[in-house]
Formats: structure tokens, C-alpha cells, sequence
């Protein structure tokens, strides 16, 4: 760069030096708010799923949460592996539940599904459960206890054994945008 505005070649560098120091000071604020920015678009960033089979809506999901939509497809998945199944099913789709589990209550989920497995393959029970509603409750700001309504129907041998009107309570924990079962316990009407 030349710049030769003032006679004394002092006062040239100390303008070169003024303009340098301007360039850095501006470069490390851009600097600086392109950071602010990405960390801020990064935590709000939401993302499209559409699962294969496709939806009737738009859902998404971000850091801390999803829309309803979202929770109301995954609830309705969970509680269909939970509660609909046969003695020949029950394994695959409590292992598949589990893949849903979070990591801190992955052993206690695995002894309680693998035991109630056991019980259905030894019973001969078919379980067929029929959503009526879903309510969610916020417990914290990413935890977030869901209430899953309907009539649970228990079959043997062709014959139907007992008709309920249950409601299941499942905990769910929302980290880096991924959906976690906690627990899920029943509470019979």
C-alpha cells in the first residue's frame, strides 16, 4: 500500500498503522458476530423429517423439543411397539423400543420389557391397543411427560380375555434433538 498524503514519511506510517488497526478491529467484530450468530442458529435450528411412508404434515424438531406433530408421531410409534404385539413380535418390537431408550435408563427399560416379554411369548397373549388421545405435559424445560389414552384389548387363543380403558405415561427427554424414552409405566381406568 502507498500512501504518500503527508510530506513526512512518520505521518504516513502512522496512517498505514491507523488503517491496519482499523481493518483488524472491523475483521475481528465480523469475527465476532458471525460467531454470535452461528452459535444462536445452530440451538434454533429445526429440522424437516419426513419418515419413509410420509406424513400428512410438516413436522420438526430442534435442540430442545419438537412440534406436536412430531410428538404425536413418536408417541403413537412408541405405544404401538409397547402395546400391540403377539407372542411371535414381542421380542423384535421391545428391542426396537429400546433402541428409543435413553442411555441412563437403558438397563432398567431392557430388564422391565425383556421380563414382560417373557410373560407374553409364556401366556400365548395377543395385545392390541387403540389410541384415543395423547396430552403432553412440560416437566422441564427438554423433559416432558406424555399421556397416551385409549381401550387396551387382550386376546388368547382367538378368544377376547379382557377389554380396558388405559392411560400409559411415558417421561421423555428431548437431547441435541433426539427423542429419549425414560419411562413409561400404566395407570388402568
Amino acid at each position: 500500500m502507498k500512501l504518500d498524503l503527508f510530506v513526512q514519511k512518520t505521518s504516513n506510517l502512522q496512517l498505514k498503522n491507523q488503517m491496519y488497526r482499523f481493518a483488524v478491529i472491523v475483521i475481528a467484530l465480523a469475527v465476532v458476530v458471525n460467531s454470535y450468530y452461528t452459535y444462536k442458529f445452530l440451538n434454533e435450528q429445526r429440522i424437516v423429517v419426513i419418515p419413509p411412508g410420509g406424513l400428512d404434515e410438516k413436522v420438526s424438531v430442534w435442540t430442545g423439543g419438537g412440534d406436536e406433530a412430531y410428538l404425536k408421531m413418536m408417541t403413537r410409534y412408541a405405544m404401538g411397539l409397547y402395546l400391540t404385539y403377539s407372542p411371535a413380535t414381542v421380542r423384535n418390537q421391545y428391542a426396537e423400543l429400546l433402541s428409543l431408550y435413553h442411555p441412563a435408563s437403558y438397563d432398567e427399560g431392557k430388564t422391565a420389557l425383556y421380563d414382560l416379554a417373557s410373560k407374553v411369548e409364556i401366556s400365548n397373549v395377543i395385545s392390541v391397543f387403540t389410541l384415543s388421545g395423547i396430552e403432553y405435559l412440560n416437566k422441564a424445560r427438554n423433559i416432558l411427560e406424555i399421556e397416551a389414552k385409549g381401550v387396551r384389548s387382550l386376546y388368547s387363543k382367538g378368544q377376547k380375555l379382557d377389554e380396558k380403558t388405559s392411560s400409559f405415561f411415558m417421561t421423555v427427554i428431548f437431547e441435541n434433538g433426539r427423542f429419549y424414552i425414560t419411562e413409561v409405566k400404566d395407570v388402568e381406568k
